[in-house]
């Protein structure tokens, strides 16, 4: 079973970043490593990512502005054999990356897997579209 890194950038998201992380704990597929790259936030979230132990590795990192930045440095601290990204105001659906990896793995030749998305304002359970 690969493992599957997930990269969370975040900033200025202590009121989200929980559920976003919440998300990615309660997958169905086991081999998960949790990365939040933090661009230089100021509002307590390097206190809530803390608060993970080590299910979730912090990468604290300077201000830059540059969301692909913080993606990159997401990127090279992984380990895992395959990527997923997660914005820090997102969630996961619970077998999101069970589904995935399956589908990558029966085409090997594949160079990624994406999915539908659900549009919501406070409650997941209640969308207001779908992508």
């Amino acid at each position: 079973m690969q493992m599957v890194s997930v990269i969370i950038p975040t900033y200025n998201r202590a009121d989200l970043i929980g559920q976003a992380i919440e998300s990615v704990l309660e997958q169905t597929y086991p081999q998960v490593e949790i990365i939040v790259a933090d661009d230089g936030s100021t509002d307590g979230t390097a206190a809530v990512v803390g608060a993970y132990d080590d299910r979730v590795r912090y990468l604290a990192l300077p201000h830059c502005g540059q969301p692909a930045a913080t993606r990159n440095a997401g990127i090279r601290a992984s380990t895992g054999d395959l990527l997923a990204f997660l914005d820090s105001d997102d969630l996961f659906l619970p077998n999101k990356l069970a589904v995935q990896a399956a589908a990558l793995a029966r085409e090997p030749a594949a160079g990624l897997a994406y999915s539908n998305g659900v549009y919501f304002r406070t409650t997941p359970a209640e969308p207001v579209g779908w992508v």
